[in-house]
C-alpha cells in the first residue's frame, strides 16, 4: 500500500457513517443503570420515607395517655383512721373529622411530591448519563482517529525511506517524517489517556452500564416537527415542573392542616378511683380542652406564605422551562447545520491532503506540503467529528426530555419494583 492509498483509506474511514451504528447505550441496560444510580437511590429512599410518613398521617398522631394517683386519707375526727386510696385515668385526644380529612390530604400530597421527586431524579440521571456517555464517546472517537493517523504516519515514514533509498528524496525528509510520527504517537497516547479517564468517570456513576459503542456514527438529522410541538411534548412529561407543582400542593395541604388545628383540642377519657379504704368505688368520664395559642396562628400564616411563594415559583419555572425547551430545539437545529458545514470543510481539506500525497508519490515536491496538509486535514476531521457528536448529543437530549429515549415515567409500583 503506497502513501496515496493509505491517506485515502484513513480519510475515508473517518467519513464512512453507518446509518445503523449503535452509538447510544442499550435501552434496557440504560434503564437499569438509571434506577441504580446514586441520585435515584436517594430519591427512592425519600419515596419510601414519605410513604411511611403518609401512613402515619392517615392513622393520626393521637395517642392514649395513662395516668394514676396514690393517696393516703387521714381522718382526724372520731374514730380516727388512715385509709389508702388510689385512682387510674385513661384518656386520649379526639381527632375531629375535618382535621382527619386535612391529614389525609397532606399524606396524599406528600406521596405525590415524593413520586414527582423520584421522576425528576430519573430524568436528571438520564441527563447525567448522556453527558458522561458523549464525553466518553468523544474521547473514544478521537483515540480511534489518532490510531488511524499513527498507522498512516508509519506508512508515510516507510514510504520516505523507500524514496531515500531510490535517491528520490533527501535524508532530511526522514527526520521530518520521524518527527511527525513521534508527534502522532504522543497525541495517540494522550487521546488514549483521555478516553480512559472519561470511561472511569462514566463507570464511577454507572458501574453496571456496558461501555461499548461503534465509531461509525450516523449522520445527524434535523429534529422532526417544530419548536412548538417539541415544547408541548416536553411539558407533557416535565418532572421538574411536576415536582414544583407537587411541592406547592404540599405546602397548601400543610397550611390547611394547620388551619384545622387552629381550634380547641378535645380530650376524652375514663377514670376509676378506689377510695375510703376500698369501701368506695368511683367510675366516671372526664373531658378536657387544649386551648390554642398564638404559635398555631403564626405557624399557619408561615405555611400560607410559603405556599404563595411556591405557587409563584411554579409560574416562573414554567416560563423558564418553555424558553429552555425552545432553545434546546433551536440549538439542535444549529448543531446539525454546524456539522454539515464542518463536514464540507473537512472533505475539502481531505481532498487537498490526498492531492498533496499523490503529488509526492509521483515524485513532485517535498514532504513538507504533505505533512502540512495532513495536519490541516486531521484538524478538520477532529472538528467535524466533534460537531457530529455535538449534533447527535443535542438530538439525544431532545428525545430524552420528551421521553422518547428511555422510560422515565414513575408510579408507586415501579418505584418499589426496581432493585
Amino acid at each position: 500500500m503506497n502513501a496515496v492509498h493509505a491517506v485515502s483509506l484513513a480519510l475515508a474511514l473517518t467519513f464512512s457513517l453507518s446509518a445503523h451504528a449503535e452509538y447510544l447505550p442499550d435501552p434496557v441496560a440504560a434503564e437499569a443503570a438509571l434506577w441504580a444510580s446514586p441520585t435515584v437511590a436517594q430519591a427512592r429512599g425519600d419515596f419510601a420515607a414519605q410513604a411511611l410518613r403518609g401512613e402515619g398521617l392517615q392513622r393520626g398522631r393521637e395517642e392514649w395517655t395513662v395516668g394514676g394517683d396514690l393517696a393516703q386519707r387521714r381522718i382526724q375526727s372520731t374514730p380516727r383512721d388512715n385509709q389508702a386510696e388510689w385512682g387510674l385515668v385513661v384518656s386520649r385526644p379526639v381527632r375531629l373529622p375535618a382535621r382527619a380529612a386535612a391529614d389525609r390530604a397532606l399524606a396524599g400530597a406528600l406521596n405525590a411530591h415524593a413520586e414527582a421527586n423520584l421522576g425528576e431524579a430519573l430524568h436528571e440521571s438520564g441527563r447525567q448519563l448522556l453527558d458522561l456517555w458523549f464525553g466518553w464517546l468523544n474521547a473514544f472517537s478521537q483515540s480511534h482517529l489518532w490510531q488511524s493517523q499513527h498507522a498512516l504516519a508509519e506508512q508515510q515514514l516507510s514510504n520516505v525511506n523507500t524514496r531515500i533509498r531510490l535517491g528520490e528524496a533527501p535524508r532530511s525528509e526522514r527526520v521530518n517524517a520521524e518527527a511527525a510520527l513521534a508527534q502522532v504517537r504522543l497525541q495517540q497516547q494522550q487521546a488514549a489517556s483521555r478516553e480512559q479517564q472519561a470511561r472511569n468517570r462514566l463507570r464511577a456513576v454507572f458501574p453496571e452500564l456496558p461501555v461499548v459503542a461503534d465509531t461509525n456514527f450516523p449522520r445527524p438529522e434535523q429534529p422532526t416537527g417544530n419548536a412548538d410541538e417539541y415544547v408541548n411534548a416536553v411539558f407533557e412529561h416535565n418532572h421538574e415542573l411536576v415536582r414544583a407543582r407537587r411541592q406547592a400542593e404540599v405546602l397548601q395541604a400543610e397550611a390547611r392542616q394547620l388551619a384545622k388545628r387552629h381550634s380547641v383540642d378535645p380530650h376524652v377519657g375514663v377514670f376509676y378511683k378506689n377510695e375510703g379504704g376500698g369501701n368506695e368505688h368511683l367510675l366516671g368520664v372526664n373531658v378536657g380542652l387544649t386551648l390554642p395559642g398564638a404559635a398555631r396562628r403564626t405557624d399557619q400564616q408561615a405555611a400560607e406564605q410559603l405556599s404563595t411563594v411556591a405557587q409563584q415559583a411554579v409560574v416562573r419555572l414554567e416560563q423558564r422551562l418553555r424558553v429552555e425547551a425552545r432553545a434546546d430545539f433551536e440549538a439542535a437545529i444549529a448543531q446539525t447545520a454546524n456539522w454539515q458545514q464542518a463536514e464540507r470543510a473537512a472533505q475539502a481539506q481531505t481532498e487537498s491532503a490526498r492531492l498533496a500525497a499523490l503529488a509526492y508519490s509521483l515524485g513532485e515536491g517535498s514532504l513538507d506540503p504533505v505533512l502540512i496538509n495532513r495536519r490541516l486535514a486531521l484538524e478538520s476531521q477532529l472538528m467535524a467529528q466533534q460537531a457530529q457528536l455535538d449534533a447527535l448529543s443535542a438530538h439525544a437530549r431532545l428525545k430524552l426530555d420528551s421521553h422518547q429515549l428511555w422510560p422515565l415515567d414513575v408510579d408507586a409500583d415501579s418505584a418499589h419494583a426496581h432493585p
